[in-house]
C-alpha cells in the first residue's frame, strides 16, 4: 500500500476523509512504523495550528482604512508629467510641417498626385543655408540650456535652499 498524502492526512485530522481514505488510514497505521510516526508528527503540526489564536483586525481599523482609500483626493498630473507627451505632439507637428513644406516648396508641376524627381544635392544646398544654420544653432542652444537647467541648477538651488531651513 502506498502513503497517504499529506492533503490526505489533514483531512483525516480535520474529520473530513472519505471512508476509503480512513479505511486505508487504519491499514497503513496497523502495519507500517514509518507511516505512524509520519502520521504523529503530522498530528502534532495540527494541534499547535489548532492552538495558534485566529487574528482579526479591529473593525474600526477596516472602516478607517475604508474610508481613506473611498475619500482619498485623486492625484492631478503635473506639468512634468505631462510634459513627454507635449514633446511628442510638438515634434509630430513639426514633423508634418516639415514633410508638407518640403512637398509644397519641391513640386514644380500643376497636379498634387504627380511627385517630381529631386536632385538630392539641391536639396543639401537648400538646407544649408546661412538662415538654416541659425535657427538650428539657436534650436540646438535653448535645447542644452533647458537640460543645463534641469539637471544642473535646480538640483543645485533645490540643495541651497535645504541647507538655509
Amino acid at each position: 500500500m502506498k502513503m497517504l498524502t499529506d492533503e490526505q492526512i489533514f483531512d483525516i485530522l480535520d474529520g473530513c476523509a472519505s471512508k476509503e481514505i480512513l479505511t486505508q488510514h487504519q491499514s497503513l497505521l496497523s502495519k507500517s512504523a514509518e507511516y505512524k510516526t509520519f502520521f504523529e508528527d503530522f498530528e502534532a503540526i495540527h494541534l499547535n495550528l489548532l492552538a495558534l489564536p485566529i487574528e482579526k483586525p479591529s473593525a474600526q481599523f477596516t472602516e478607517n482604512l475604508l474610508a481613506n482609500i473611498a475619500y482619498a483626493p485623486l492625484k492631478k498630473k503635473s506639468f512634468i508629467s505631462q510634459l513627454t507627451w507635449i514633446f511628442l505632439a510638438l515634434m509630430s507637428i513639426f514633423f508634418l510641417a516639415t514633410i508638407s513644406l518640403a512637398l509644397f516648396y519641391f513640386s514644380n508641376s500643376n497636379s498634387a498626385i504627380e511627385i517630381p524627381k529631386v536632385n538630392n544635392l539641391k536639396v543639401i544646398n537648400t538646407f544649408s543655408t546661412e538662415i538654416f544654420v541659425k535657427v538650428l544653432i539657436l534650436v540646438n542652444l535653448i535645447v542644452l540650456l533647458a537640460i543645463f537647467d534641469k539637471k544642473i541648477l535646480k538640483p543645485y538651488f533645490l540643495n541651497k535652499k535645504i541647507r538655509l531651513n
